[in-house]
C-alpha cells in the first residue's frame, strides 16, 4: 500500500498533455455558448473529471478559450502548410490549389473556427486576428505563389487581378462553411465539386501578365 501510495505521488503530471485534453472536451461548450457563460465546473462536468483538475492546469476560462481555438489553428494551419505541387499549366496548378483550399474550409476545423471568429470577434478581437493572420492571409497567399510558380514552369509572368484572392476564399467558405453554420446540412460531393471548379475557373479567368494582357488562352 505504501509502495502504491507513493507511486501515485511521485508520478509527474503532463501538464501539456493534460490542457490539450480539456482543451478538446471543452470545445463543444464554446461552440453552445460564449466563452463568459462557460463555468469551469460546465467543463469538469462535460469531461467527468474533478473541478480541480481544470481549474489548476489553466488560467481562467479565456485561457481556455483561447487554448482550443489554438488548437482549432494549429490543425488549420498544418493544412495550409501542405500545398499541392505546381501544376504542368497554370490551369491545372489552379484547381488542385483550389481544391486543396476547399478541402481546408469544409473541414470541421475550419467551420468551427470560422462560426467562433463570426460570433465573438466583436467581443474579443483578438480571435479576428490570429484568422486574418494566420489562416485566411496563408490561403490567400498560397494562391498567388501557386499562379506565379505555375507561370514560370511556363516562362511567364503571371499574376492575379487585384481582389481576387480574397475573392476566392470569400466564395469557397460561402459555398462550404457558411450553409453548415446556419445549419443547411453537410454539402454533399457534388457541390464540392461544382463550387471547386466555378472558383477555379473565375480565378483562371483573373490571371493576367505583368502588362495587363489575359492569359488564358497562353497558360492552358
Amino acid at each position: 500500500m505504501a509502495c502504491s501510495r507513493k507511486n501515485r505521488i511521485g508520478k509527474a503530471i503532463d501538464w501539456q498533455e493534460r490542457r490539450a485534453a480539456i482543451a478538446a472536451g471543452a470545445l463543444p461548450l464554446f461552440l453552445e455558448r460564449p466563452w463568459s457563460a462557460v463555468s469551469v465546473e460546465d467543463i469538469a462536468d462535460n469531461l467527468e473529471i474533478s473541478y480541480w483538475q481544470v481549474y489548476y492546469s489553466f488560467d481562467g476560462l479565456e485561457d481556455i478559450y483561447r487554448a482550443c481555438v489554438a488548437r482549432l489553428i494549429d490543425r488549420v494551419e498544418e493544412r495550409i502548410a501542405a500545398p499541392p505541387s505546381p501544376g504542368l499549366s497554370v490551369n491545372r496548378t489552379i484547381q488542385d490549389y483550389v481544391r486543396h483550399a476547399a478541402d481546408i474550409v469544409g473541414s470541421d476545423s475550419y467551420q468551427h473556427l470560422l462560426f467562433l471568429r463570426l460570433r465573438d470577434e466583436h467581443t474579443d478581437p483578438w480571435i479576428k486576428t490570429a484568422y486574418e493572420g494566420r489562416i485566411a492571409e496563408p490561403l490567400r497567399a498560397g494562391l498567388e505563389t501557386a499562379v506565379a510558380k505555375a507561370g514560370e514552369r511556363n516562362e511567364l509572368s503571371i499574376v492575379l487581378l487585384h481582389g481576387m484572392r480574397e475573392r476566392c476564399l470569400m466564395m469557397l467558405e460561402a459555398a462550404l462553411a457558411l450553409p453548415r453554420l446556419l445549419q443547411h446540412g453537410e454539402f454533399v460531393d457534388e457541390t464540392f465539386e461544382r463550387t471547386v471548379s466555378t472558383v477555379a475557373k473565375e480565378v483562371f479567368a483573373a490571371t493576367c501578365t505583368f502588362d495587363g494582357f489575359d492569359q488564358a488562352s497562353a497558360a492552358a
